[in-house]
């Protein structure tokens, strides 16, 4: 019986809402430039560099801390999607194909290194730099 009105139950609830950036209670736009002066290619090393991509999109979620994120990641070469989430002012986020996948980390403070791994090789370069 009690079976039968748990699954009555069930059956009469309506469909929850998911939360997307779009009808979180809290949204926000993302707006950051990046400075890169480390540049360092797998097992060359690393040397002096002057990278200076942007990041722009939308950012949602339940509290300001918090909040999942959706960016373009703008540099003279591409423009690569990222997604991920604001924590407590630190953003982590990934995207890209699988032949280029990306990752993005900048911390509370704006101190942020990005490496790209790629399949071909495989290698990774990555950079050291702040978004801010």
């Amino acid at each position: 019986m009690v079976r039968l009105l748990l699954l009555g139950l069930m059956l009469a609830a309506p469909a929850a809402a998911q939360m997307t950036i779009d009808n979180a209670p809290v949204r926000e736009m993302l707006e950051r430039a990046c400075v890169f002066a480390t540049e360092c290619v797998e097992a060359e090393g690393c040397t002096e560099t002057e990278f200076e991509p942007r990041l722009a999109g939308r950012m949602g979620g339940m509290t300001p801390d918090e909040m999942i994120v959706e960016a373009g990641f703008e540099s003279p070469a591409e423009t690569v999607r990222l997604l991920g989430v604001l924590s407590n002012g630190a953003l982590s986020l990934a995207g890209g194909t699988f032949q280029a996948r990306h990752l993005l980390t900048v911390s509370d403070t704006g101190a942020a290194r990005y490496t790209v791994h790629y399949a071909e090789g495989p290698m990774a370069i990555s950079y050291l730099g702040t978004c801010e």
